[in-house]
């Protein structure tokens, strides 16, 4: 049976997972199977769209999960949600959200928070165990084919195993790790070994991806067809990891490597699919709330988001074209601190990617239907005057972008992201002016007024604030994490909760500190049973 080997390959067949214990133990009767005889299928197989985008409404249907990675946004500083918008504006709803943002134990370990990473991450790294498992049992073709199946199965098996690293384990190198698992075997569930073992284990692999790529010729940037991992792919991820473990040289290095192979950035500004269009206006009235005192008008980009998870392949700066869905629920109510890190009159991404206003429009609370002065029929989408007091400026804004069924969020490598960690790795080094001349080059393509653009410095702080501004919220988690292990930077989480939402007399402050164990998400108290592994402490129920 040499060429006739019985893998679970089929594109969406392996994405059904059953119950939560059995998230290793993939099985051709639970998910349908395919017969595989040549090297060509598995060479199909890598690449396949699903490995690496999430997104809802068409895999839906498959057991995808759209929203990777996104519950880590409720927990970073750049979100808000004060006790007074929760209850008054949102009305109490978005109940899920608030709880996450509250760091309630019970939300963060049931099955669905579980869902929306742990188990597509694993499920990914059984498809490319599968594939490596078999790579040597198939009818081959040639010898540059298989090894750059080899180098994109091993490069997908360590970005997964890094992005799992950074959700469920702490910064520290003896810390508990994720494991490594690097085989099929059902019953192969891997040993929770430290943090330093697992970033080993990953550093291996992209070592043997990246040669197996060399070997293939697979050593330039290929756009067409930038789902399957190239050499600079590679470096890319290395540039990432190596940033989050503070070794900024060789987050520099690969980071510059990368960059050479593809270094194309957007400038969307000028882009006719990003024009903004008018969407829904809310109305604030004044004291005698008979008149409209102000206007908001909630900006879409309609042409842009409604082709949905078309452009994604076609956005230039990706490294590897990953993107998540968010969350709708109240698309993360931006923070005053993030709200004030914008040039809301020049910068482009501002301008283009906040105007959509979706957490105003969900002000379901205080939105009425108003007869004005002079009017016989009512106006929709009024604020009363009384009820201005619970919303902030930064109340009304949200990230959109890339409408896929949600709002569309990177989670793959960007030449943006290259630039940003060339530039702090350059300004820690003391090399203020490279790091000054990297953040003028991304901001030129991203702001109006070219002189607005280059008002920069090349401090520390300024390129993470410019790092903040690209990546948004999502990405916070993550530089909070690295800055309080690589930096000891000292990031607190600081916010009103409320302990009981249906009662404003339980206000309190919410405090998590950059030692507090809790930055290690749970996992799902019975699939930690299933496995052998103790509960992330801090979460024990």
């Amino acid at each position: 049976m040499k060429n006739k080997i019985f893998l679970i390959v089929a594109l969406a067949g392996i994405m059904s997972l059953g119950s939560c214990n059995d998230f290793l133990d993939e099985t051709p009767n639970k998910s349908g199977s395919a017969y595989i005889y040549h090297m060509d299928q598995l060479y199909g197989l890598m690449g396949s769209l699903d490995l690496y985008l999430f997104e809802d409404p068409f895999y839906a249907a498959y057991g995808m999960v759209a929203y990777y990675w996104n519950e880590l946004v409720w927990l970073n500083d750049m979100i808000e949600i004060s006790p007074e918008f929760y209850v008054y504006a949102w009305g109490r709803s978005n109940s899920d959200a608030y709880d996450k943002y509250c760091w309630r134990t019970e939300e963060w370990t049931d099955q669905y928070s579980m869902s929306t990473t742990w188990t597509p991450s694993w499920e990914r790294i059984y498809r490319f165990n599968t594939v490596l498992e078999y790579l040597d049992q198939v009818t081959q073709t040639t010898q540059a084919i298989h090894d750059q199946v080899k180098g994109e199965a091993l490069f997908g098996r360590a970005y997964y195993h890094f992005l799992l690293l950074v959700e469920y384990c702490l910064w520290n190198e003896d810390e508990p790790g994720i494991g490594y698992r690097d085989a099929t075997d059902a019953n192969g569930v891997p040993a929770r070994q430290t943090v330093a073992y697992t970033l080993g284990r990953i550093n291996e692999d992209l070592d043997s991806a990246q040669a197996a790529l060399t070997r293939a010729g697979r050593t330039s940037f290929d756009f067409e067809r930038n789902f399957r991992p190239t050499v600079p792919t590679v470096q890319a991820l290395r540039a990432r990891i190596a940033l989050y473990r503070g070794d900024y040289e060789t987050a520099l290095e690969n980071a510059t490597e990368a960059l050479k192979a593809h270094n194309t950035l957007v400038t969307f500004k000028d882009d006719p699919l990003y024009t903004l269009y008018p969407s829904t206006e809310i109305h604030f009235l004044d004291e005698t709330n008979s008149h409209i005192a102000n206007t908001v008008t909630s900006l879409s980009m309609t042409d842009l988001n409604n082709r949905g998870t078309e452009i994604i392949p076609e956005y230039e700066e990706f490294f590897l074209p990953a993107v998540i869905m968010e969350d709708y629920s109240g698309t993360h109510p931006i923070s005053e601190v993030f709200y004030n890190l914008w040039d809301q009159e020049n910068d482009a991404r501002w301008i283009h990617f906040y105007s959509y206003c979706y957490p105003l429009v969900s002000t379901s609370g205080i939105q009425e239907a108003v007869i004005l002065e002079g009017d016989e029929n009512p106006t929709p989408n009024c604020i009363k005057y009384e009820n201005q007091q619970y919303l902030k400026p930064w109340n009304y804004y949200g990230y959109q972008r890339f409408d896929c069924g949600g709002v569309g969020a990177f989670l793959g490598m960007t030449t943006a992201e290259m630039y940003l960690i060339k530039a702090e790795c350059e300004a820690r080094a003391g090399n203020a002016a490279a790091a000054v001349e990297d953040l003028k080059t991304l901001r030129r393509t991203r702001f109006y007024d070219m002189s607005a653009a280059e008002n920069i410095g090349g401090s520390i702080q300024e390129v993470l604030d410019e790092r903040t501004r690209e990546m948004g919220a999502f990405w916070r988690f993550y530089d909070i994490k690295r800055l309080n292990g690589a930096e000891n930077a000292g990031i607190y989480i600081r916010r009103e909760i409320l302990t009981d939402p249906s009662d404003m007399n339980t206000r309190t402050l919410l405090e998590i500190a950059p030692d507090d164990p809790r930055w290690a998400m749970p996992f799902y108290t019975y699939e930690a049973e299933a496995m052998g592994w103790e509960q992330n402490r801090g979460w024990e129920e």
